[in-house]
Protein backbone atom coordinates (compact mmCIF):
# COMPACT_ATOMS: atom_id res chain seq x y z
CA UNK A 1 0.00 0.00 0.00
CA UNK A 2 0.96 3.89 -0.83
CA UNK A 3 1.10 6.06 2.03
CA UNK A 4 1.04 10.23 1.81
CA UNK A 5 0.59 13.07 3.24
CA UNK A 6 -2.75 14.16 4.92
CA UNK A 7 -3.46 15.93 1.49
CA UNK A 8 -2.99 13.40 -0.72
CA UNK A 9 -4.45 9.68 0.28
CA UNK A 10 -5.00 6.76 -1.40
CA UNK A 11 -7.43 3.97 -1.03
CA UNK A 12 -5.76 0.90 -1.40
CA UNK A 13 -2.97 -1.19 -3.24
CA UNK A 14 -5.32 -3.23 -5.01
CA UNK A 15 -5.65 -2.80 -8.66
CA UNK A 16 -9.15 -2.12 -9.03
CA UNK A 17 -8.97 0.48 -6.33
CA UNK A 18 -6.26 2.20 -8.23
CA UNK A 19 -7.88 2.12 -11.77
CA UNK A 20 -11.20 3.48 -10.39
CA UNK A 21 -9.35 6.48 -8.27
CA UNK A 22 -7.75 7.25 -12.21
CA UNK A 23 -11.55 7.29 -13.45
CA UNK A 24 -13.85 8.80 -11.07
CA UNK A 25 -16.64 7.92 -13.69
CA UNK A 26 -15.68 4.15 -13.84
CA UNK A 27 -18.63 1.47 -14.47
CA UNK A 28 -20.47 4.12 -14.19
CA UNK A 29 -22.32 5.78 -10.92
CA UNK A 30 -22.13 1.94 -9.30
CA UNK A 31 -17.96 2.28 -9.86
CA UNK A 32 -18.16 3.57 -6.53
CA UNK A 33 -18.03 0.11 -5.52
CA UNK A 34 -14.83 -1.37 -7.04
CA UNK A 35 -13.08 0.61 -4.49
CA UNK A 36 -12.41 -2.49 -2.60
CA UNK A 37 -11.80 -0.24 1.14
CA UNK A 38 -15.45 1.63 0.10
CA UNK A 39 -17.08 -2.05 -0.01
CA UNK A 40 -15.87 -2.50 3.55
CA UNK A 41 -16.89 1.10 4.89
CA UNK A 42 -20.23 0.75 3.80
CA UNK A 43 -20.27 -2.75 5.33
CA UNK A 44 -19.35 -1.34 8.71
CA UNK A 45 -21.73 1.31 8.33
CA UNK A 46 -24.80 -1.02 7.67
CA UNK A 47 -24.10 -2.73 10.67
CA UNK A 48 -23.78 0.12 12.84
CA UNK A 49 -26.91 1.85 11.30
CA UNK A 50 -28.87 -1.26 12.26
CA UNK A 51 -27.04 -1.24 15.51
CA UNK A 52 -28.23 2.23 16.14
CA UNK A 53 -31.97 1.65 15.29
CA UNK A 54 -32.25 -1.22 17.95
CA UNK A 55 -29.99 -0.11 20.79
CA UNK A 56 -32.72 3.05 20.51
CA UNK A 57 -35.90 1.47 20.38
CA UNK A 58 -34.63 -1.61 22.88
CA UNK A 59 -33.63 0.79 25.16
CA UNK A 60 -36.89 3.68 24.75
CA UNK A 61 -39.24 0.14 24.89
CA UNK A 62 -37.04 -1.19 28.35
CA UNK A 63 -37.56 2.16 30.45
CA UNK A 64 -41.35 3.09 29.10
CA UNK A 65 -42.03 -0.60 30.05
CA UNK A 66 -40.37 -0.35 33.51
CA UNK A 67 -41.73 3.03 34.24
CA UNK A 68 -44.05 4.11 32.04
CA UNK A 69 -42.60 7.86 32.18
CA UNK A 70 -42.09 9.32 28.21
CA UNK A 71 -39.48 11.91 30.60
CA UNK A 72 -37.09 9.09 32.07
CA UNK A 73 -37.23 7.24 28.47
CA UNK A 74 -36.17 10.13 26.70
CA UNK A 75 -33.40 10.73 29.28
CA UNK A 76 -31.80 7.49 28.72
CA UNK A 77 -31.73 7.77 25.09
CA UNK A 78 -30.60 11.56 25.38
CA UNK A 79 -27.36 10.53 27.23
CA UNK A 80 -25.86 9.56 23.94
CA UNK A 81 -26.49 13.32 22.56
CA UNK A 82 -25.31 14.89 26.19
CA UNK A 83 -22.05 13.05 25.32
CA UNK A 84 -21.62 13.75 21.84
CA UNK A 85 -22.67 17.42 22.22
CA UNK A 86 -19.78 17.98 25.23
CA UNK A 87 -16.72 16.47 23.48
CA UNK A 88 -17.42 16.68 19.74
CA UNK A 89 -15.00 19.12 19.26
CA UNK A 90 -12.12 16.86 20.88
CA UNK A 91 -13.39 14.17 18.31
CA UNK A 92 -13.04 16.68 15.35
CA UNK A 93 -9.42 17.42 16.60
CA UNK A 94 -8.35 14.26 16.61
CA UNK A 95 -9.25 13.68 13.61
CA UNK A 96 -7.58 15.90 12.22
CA UNK A 97 -4.26 14.79 13.84
CA UNK A 98 -4.77 10.87 14.28
CA UNK A 99 -4.28 8.12 12.03
CA UNK A 100 -8.47 8.07 11.67
CA UNK A 101 -8.60 4.03 11.06
CA UNK A 102 -6.89 3.46 14.62
CA UNK A 103 -9.65 5.82 15.96
CA UNK A 104 -12.58 4.22 14.26
CA UNK A 105 -11.98 0.42 14.73
CA UNK A 106 -11.29 1.46 18.44
CA UNK A 107 -14.29 3.23 19.25
CA UNK A 108 -16.44 0.33 17.65
CA UNK A 109 -15.02 -1.98 19.73
CA UNK A 110 -15.72 0.06 23.19
CA UNK A 111 -18.84 0.31 21.40
CA UNK A 112 -19.99 -3.14 21.20
CA UNK A 113 -18.15 -4.20 24.96
CA UNK A 114 -20.72 -0.98 25.99
CA UNK A 115 -23.66 -3.15 24.73
CA UNK A 116 -21.82 -6.94 25.99
CA UNK A 117 -22.17 -5.18 29.61
CA UNK A 118 -26.10 -4.58 28.84
CA UNK A 119 -26.76 -7.76 27.58
CA UNK A 120 -24.72 -9.20 30.56
CA UNK A 121 -26.50 -6.98 33.39
CA UNK A 122 -30.48 -8.31 31.70
CA UNK A 123 -29.41 -11.96 31.68
CA UNK A 124 -28.39 -11.76 34.94
CA UNK A 125 -31.03 -9.62 36.12
CA UNK A 126 -29.29 -6.85 37.91
CA UNK A 127 -30.14 -4.02 35.42
CA UNK A 128 -32.12 -1.02 36.11
CA UNK A 129 -32.99 1.76 34.16
CA UNK A 130 -30.99 4.31 35.59
CA UNK A 131 -28.12 1.67 34.71
CA UNK A 132 -28.20 2.88 30.96
CA UNK A 133 -27.33 6.39 31.72
CA UNK A 134 -23.69 5.92 32.70
CA UNK A 135 -23.55 3.06 29.65
CA UNK A 136 -25.27 5.58 27.06
CA UNK A 137 -22.77 8.45 28.18
CA UNK A 138 -19.39 6.31 27.40
CA UNK A 139 -21.03 5.07 24.36
CA UNK A 140 -21.92 8.43 23.52
CA UNK A 141 -18.36 9.63 24.31
CA UNK A 142 -17.11 6.62 22.16
CA UNK A 143 -19.21 7.68 19.05
CA UNK A 144 -17.96 11.78 19.78
CA UNK A 145 -14.71 10.64 18.73
CA UNK A 146 -16.19 8.06 16.23
CA UNK A 147 -18.25 10.31 14.06
CA UNK A 148 -16.03 13.04 12.73
CA UNK A 149 -13.75 10.81 12.32
CA UNK A 150 -15.68 8.18 9.88
CA UNK A 151 -17.04 11.42 8.04
CA UNK A 152 -13.90 12.34 7.74
CA UNK A 153 -12.05 9.12 6.95
CA UNK A 154 -14.73 8.65 3.89
CA UNK A 155 -13.32 11.33 1.89
CA UNK A 156 -9.62 9.47 2.45
CA UNK A 157 -10.78 6.27 0.95
CA UNK A 158 -13.14 7.82 -2.27
CA UNK A 159 -11.96 11.60 -2.48
CA UNK A 160 -13.90 14.79 -2.92
CA UNK A 161 -14.82 14.05 -6.45
CA UNK A 162 -16.98 11.08 -6.03
CA UNK A 163 -18.42 12.12 -2.28
CA UNK A 164 -21.78 12.76 -3.79
CA UNK A 165 -22.27 9.25 -5.26
CA UNK A 166 -20.52 7.79 -2.14
CA UNK A 167 -22.40 9.53 0.31
CA UNK A 168 -25.99 8.57 -1.63
CA UNK A 169 -25.18 4.79 -2.08
CA UNK A 170 -24.26 4.46 1.31
CA UNK A 171 -27.09 6.40 2.57
CA UNK A 172 -29.21 3.98 0.53
CA UNK A 173 -27.07 0.83 2.03
CA UNK A 174 -27.36 2.15 5.65
CA UNK A 175 -31.36 2.83 4.85
CA UNK A 176 -31.82 -0.93 4.65
CA UNK A 177 -30.04 -1.39 7.20
CA UNK A 178 -32.93 0.81 9.25
CA UNK A 179 -35.81 -0.77 7.92
CA UNK A 180 -34.32 -4.23 9.04
CA UNK A 181 -33.03 -3.03 12.46
CA UNK A 182 -36.62 -2.12 13.64
CA UNK A 183 -37.94 -4.40 12.09
CA UNK A 184 -35.67 -7.46 13.28
CA UNK A 185 -35.73 -5.37 16.75
CA UNK A 186 -39.11 -5.53 17.40
CA UNK A 187 -39.04 -9.37 16.78
CA UNK A 188 -35.86 -9.52 19.04
CA UNK A 189 -37.32 -7.63 22.04
CA UNK A 190 -40.18 -10.70 22.03
CA UNK A 191 -37.18 -12.86 22.72
CA UNK A 192 -36.29 -10.93 25.51
CA UNK A 193 -33.91 -7.57 26.18
CA UNK A 194 -30.72 -9.47 26.59
CA UNK A 195 -31.39 -11.01 23.27
CA UNK A 196 -31.55 -7.43 21.32
CA UNK A 197 -28.52 -6.57 23.16
CA UNK A 198 -26.48 -9.31 22.09
CA UNK A 199 -27.58 -9.27 18.17
CA UNK A 200 -26.59 -5.19 19.47
CA UNK A 201 -22.99 -6.49 20.12
CA UNK A 202 -22.22 -8.54 17.23
CA UNK A 203 -22.96 -5.42 14.79
CA UNK A 204 -21.28 -3.43 16.59
CA UNK A 205 -18.21 -6.33 16.74
CA UNK A 206 -18.28 -7.15 12.88
CA UNK A 207 -18.65 -3.26 12.06
CA UNK A 208 -15.62 -2.99 13.81
CA UNK A 209 -13.99 -5.99 12.14
CA UNK A 210 -14.55 -4.27 9.08
CA UNK A 211 -12.86 -0.87 9.85
CA UNK A 212 -10.12 -3.24 10.75
CA UNK A 213 -9.38 -4.70 7.41
CA UNK A 214 -9.40 -0.93 5.80
CA UNK A 215 -6.22 -0.44 4.38
CA UNK A 216 -6.73 3.50 3.64
CA UNK A 217 -3.95 5.58 6.11
CA UNK A 218 -3.98 8.66 6.56
CA UNK A 219 -0.63 9.65 7.76
CA UNK A 220 -1.33 12.70 9.95
CA UNK A 221 0.42 15.68 10.18
CA UNK A 222 2.63 16.36 12.75
CA UNK A 223 1.60 19.15 15.01
CA UNK A 224 3.14 20.98 18.00
CA UNK A 225 0.52 22.59 18.75
CA UNK A 226 -2.19 22.35 21.63
CA UNK A 227 -5.14 20.32 20.83
CA UNK A 228 -7.05 23.08 22.35
CA UNK A 229 -5.43 25.98 19.87
CA UNK A 230 -6.33 23.54 16.94
CA UNK A 231 -10.17 23.27 18.41
CA UNK A 232 -10.68 27.18 18.73
CA UNK A 233 -8.85 27.37 14.65
CA UNK A 234 -11.59 25.42 13.59
CA UNK A 235 -14.49 26.95 15.56
CA UNK A 236 -13.27 30.57 13.49
CA UNK A 237 -12.89 29.23 10.42
CA UNK A 238 -16.51 27.75 10.52
CA UNK A 239 -17.62 31.29 11.20
CA UNK A 240 -15.77 32.74 9.21
CA UNK A 241 -17.14 30.46 6.18
CA UNK A 242 -20.69 31.69 5.38
CA UNK A 243 -22.03 28.61 4.20
CA UNK A 244 -20.61 26.18 6.62
CA UNK A 245 -21.79 29.07 9.21
CA UNK A 246 -25.37 28.35 7.73
CA UNK A 247 -25.35 24.94 7.55
CA UNK A 248 -24.27 24.77 11.45
CA UNK A 249 -27.18 26.93 12.23
CA UNK A 250 -29.77 24.75 10.69
CA UNK A 251 -28.45 22.16 12.23
CA UNK A 252 -29.16 23.58 15.56
CA UNK A 253 -33.01 23.32 14.43
CA UNK A 254 -32.25 19.58 14.96
CA UNK A 255 -32.86 20.29 18.56
CA UNK A 256 -36.63 20.60 17.66
CA UNK A 257 -36.74 18.18 15.40
CA UNK A 258 -36.01 15.62 17.42
CA UNK A 259 -38.79 16.17 19.96
CA UNK A 260 -40.54 13.98 17.31
CA UNK A 261 -38.47 10.93 18.59
CA UNK A 262 -40.35 9.98 22.00
CA UNK A 263 -43.97 10.61 20.55
CA UNK A 264 -43.11 7.96 18.23
CA UNK A 265 -43.06 5.01 20.68
CA UNK A 266 -45.70 7.02 22.96
CA UNK A 267 -48.29 7.01 20.20
CA UNK A 268 -47.56 2.97 19.02
CA UNK A 269 -48.57 2.17 22.33
CA UNK A 270 -50.71 4.55 23.79
CA UNK A 271 -53.01 5.54 20.78
CA UNK A 272 -52.63 3.36 18.21
CA UNK A 273 -52.87 -0.20 21.03
CA UNK A 274 -49.69 -1.55 18.91
CA UNK A 275 -47.05 -3.91 20.97
CA UNK A 276 -43.07 -4.29 20.44
CA UNK A 277 -43.66 -5.76 16.82
CA UNK A 278 -45.81 -2.68 15.56
CA UNK A 279 -43.22 -0.13 17.14
CA UNK A 280 -40.28 -2.12 14.58
CA UNK A 281 -42.48 -1.63 11.74
CA UNK A 282 -43.53 2.15 12.15
CA UNK A 283 -39.54 2.31 12.13
CA UNK A 284 -39.41 0.30 9.25
CA UNK A 285 -41.17 2.23 7.42
CA UNK A 286 -39.38 5.34 8.47
CA UNK A 287 -36.41 3.34 6.80
CA UNK A 288 -38.59 2.04 3.62
CA UNK A 289 -38.93 6.49 3.14
CA UNK A 290 -35.09 6.50 3.31
CA UNK A 291 -34.40 4.24 0.96
CA UNK A 292 -36.42 5.43 -1.35
CA UNK A 293 -35.28 8.86 -1.07
CA UNK A 294 -31.60 7.67 -1.44
CA UNK A 295 -31.95 5.91 -4.41
CA UNK A 296 -33.36 9.01 -6.13
CA UNK A 297 -30.86 11.32 -5.09
CA UNK A 298 -28.09 8.83 -6.10
CA UNK A 299 -29.47 8.39 -9.80
CA UNK A 300 -30.03 12.19 -10.04
CA UNK A 301 -27.34 13.48 -7.52
CA UNK A 302 -25.08 15.25 -10.28
CA UNK A 303 -28.12 17.18 -11.51
CA UNK A 304 -29.61 18.50 -8.27
CA UNK A 305 -28.45 21.27 -6.35
CA UNK A 306 -28.08 20.42 -2.67
CA UNK A 307 -29.14 23.54 -1.49
CA UNK A 308 -32.44 23.21 -2.75
CA UNK A 309 -32.67 19.80 -1.53
CA UNK A 310 -32.11 20.97 2.04
CA UNK A 311 -34.97 22.99 1.80
CA UNK A 312 -36.83 20.34 0.11
CA UNK A 313 -35.99 18.02 3.47
CA UNK A 314 -36.51 21.05 5.76
CA UNK A 315 -40.14 21.16 4.76
CA UNK A 316 -40.98 17.41 4.31
CA UNK A 317 -39.82 16.31 6.94
CA UNK A 318 -41.76 18.91 9.32
CA UNK A 319 -44.80 18.48 7.16
CA UNK A 320 -44.46 14.99 7.57
CA UNK A 321 -44.26 15.20 11.42
CA UNK A 322 -47.61 17.54 11.13
CA UNK A 323 -49.51 14.33 9.75
CA UNK A 324 -47.95 12.35 12.50
CA UNK A 325 -49.08 14.52 15.26
CA UNK A 326 -52.86 14.45 13.96
CA UNK A 327 -52.62 11.00 12.17
CA UNK A 328 -56.09 8.93 13.29
CA UNK A 329 -54.95 5.40 12.57
CA UNK A 330 -52.06 3.21 11.66
CA UNK A 331 -52.08 3.99 8.05
CA UNK A 332 -51.72 7.64 7.76
CA UNK A 333 -49.15 7.62 10.98
CA UNK A 334 -47.14 5.18 8.82
CA UNK A 335 -47.41 7.09 5.52
CA UNK A 336 -45.76 10.29 8.33
CA UNK A 337 -43.38 7.77 8.61
CA UNK A 338 -42.49 7.01 5.64
CA UNK A 339 -42.42 10.65 4.49
CA UNK A 340 -39.96 11.83 7.49
CA UNK A 341 -37.52 8.76 6.28
CA UNK A 342 -37.54 10.48 2.28
CA UNK A 343 -36.97 13.82 4.03
CA UNK A 344 -34.16 12.52 6.30
CA UNK A 345 -32.20 11.06 3.14
CA UNK A 346 -32.48 14.31 1.77
CA UNK A 347 -30.92 15.48 4.51
CA UNK A 348 -28.16 13.35 4.92
CA UNK A 349 -26.81 13.85 1.08
CA UNK A 350 -27.43 17.51 1.49
CA UNK A 351 -25.77 18.97 4.91
CA UNK A 352 -23.18 16.07 5.42
CA UNK A 353 -21.66 16.67 1.52
CA UNK A 354 -22.07 20.44 1.28
CA UNK A 355 -20.05 20.57 4.64
CA UNK A 356 -17.32 18.31 3.34
CA UNK A 357 -17.19 19.52 -0.18
CA UNK A 358 -16.65 23.11 1.16
CA UNK A 359 -14.41 22.52 4.00
CA UNK A 360 -10.49 22.80 3.70
CA UNK A 361 -8.77 19.36 3.66
CA UNK A 362 -6.71 20.23 7.63
CA UNK A 363 -10.26 21.46 9.06
CA UNK A 364 -12.45 18.65 7.83
CA UNK A 365 -12.63 16.44 10.94
CA UNK A 366 -12.97 19.82 12.70
CA UNK A 367 -16.03 21.13 10.65
CA UNK A 368 -17.97 17.74 10.84
CA UNK A 369 -17.16 17.50 15.07
CA UNK A 370 -19.03 20.96 15.11
CA UNK A 371 -21.87 19.56 12.50
CA UNK A 372 -22.25 16.37 15.39
CA UNK A 373 -22.69 18.70 17.88
CA UNK A 374 -25.22 20.78 16.29
CA UNK A 375 -27.42 17.82 14.64
CA UNK A 376 -27.18 15.78 17.73
CA UNK A 377 -29.05 18.32 19.52
CA UNK A 378 -31.49 15.90 18.20
CA UNK A 379 -30.98 13.36 20.98
CA UNK A 380 -32.08 16.39 23.51
CA UNK A 381 -35.05 16.09 21.91
CA UNK A 382 -36.19 12.78 23.90
CA UNK A 383 -35.57 14.45 26.75
CA UNK A 384 -37.29 18.17 26.13
CA UNK A 385 -40.18 16.04 23.76
CA UNK A 386 -40.86 13.56 26.48
CA UNK A 387 -41.20 15.89 29.51
CA UNK A 388 -43.22 18.26 26.72
CA UNK A 389 -45.60 14.96 25.85
CA UNK A 390 -46.31 14.22 29.87
CA UNK A 391 -46.87 18.18 30.45
CA UNK A 392 -48.75 18.83 27.08
CA UNK A 393 -49.78 15.91 25.24
CA UNK A 394 -48.27 14.19 21.39
CA UNK A 395 -49.96 16.71 18.98
CA UNK A 396 -49.22 19.92 21.00
CA UNK A 397 -45.59 19.06 21.75
CA UNK A 398 -44.63 17.99 18.32
CA UNK A 399 -45.96 21.23 16.76
CA UNK A 400 -44.19 23.31 19.01
CA UNK A 401 -40.99 21.29 17.67
CA UNK A 402 -42.16 22.13 13.91
CA UNK A 403 -42.48 25.93 14.73
CA UNK A 404 -39.14 26.10 16.41
CA UNK A 405 -37.46 23.56 13.28
CA UNK A 406 -38.59 25.54 10.81
CA UNK A 407 -37.77 29.28 12.70
CA UNK A 408 -34.23 28.20 13.39
CA UNK A 409 -33.98 26.63 9.87
CA UNK A 410 -35.64 29.60 7.73
CA UNK A 411 -33.48 31.96 9.39
CA UNK A 412 -30.40 30.05 9.02
CA UNK A 413 -31.34 30.27 4.57
CA UNK A 414 -32.71 33.53 4.59
CA UNK A 415 -29.51 35.51 6.20
CA UNK A 416 -27.09 33.20 3.64
CA UNK A 417 -28.67 33.76 0.24
CA UNK A 418 -25.93 31.25 -0.91
CA UNK A 419 -26.82 28.18 0.62
CA UNK A 420 -30.09 27.95 -1.18
CA UNK A 421 -27.79 27.96 -4.44
CA UNK A 422 -25.40 25.98 -3.21
CA UNK A 423 -24.26 23.00 -5.39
Amino acid sequence: MTEKTADTVEPSNTDDSRSSESDPNAHGSFGILSVRDYRLLVLSNFATFAGYQIRNMAQAWFVLERTNSATLMGLVNAMPGIAIISISLIGGALADRTERWQLLWRTKAIIASMSLLTAVLLTTDVLEWWHLIPISLLTGSMFALHNPTSQAFAVDVVGRERLVSASSLNTGISMIATIAGPSVGGALLLLGYDTAFYVLTGLYAFSAFMIFRVRTRRVPVPSSRNMFNDIREGIGYAYRTPIIRALLMVGMGALFMGMNQPAIPVKVQDELGLGEVGYGIMLGLNGVGSLIGAVVLFAFAKHVRKGYLLIFALLVFNGSIGIFAIAPNVLISGLAMTLMGLAFASWMISVPVLLQTTASENMRGRVMSLYFMTVLTHQLGWLIGGAGIEAFGIQTTLFIGIAGGLAVAGTSIVLTPALAKAR
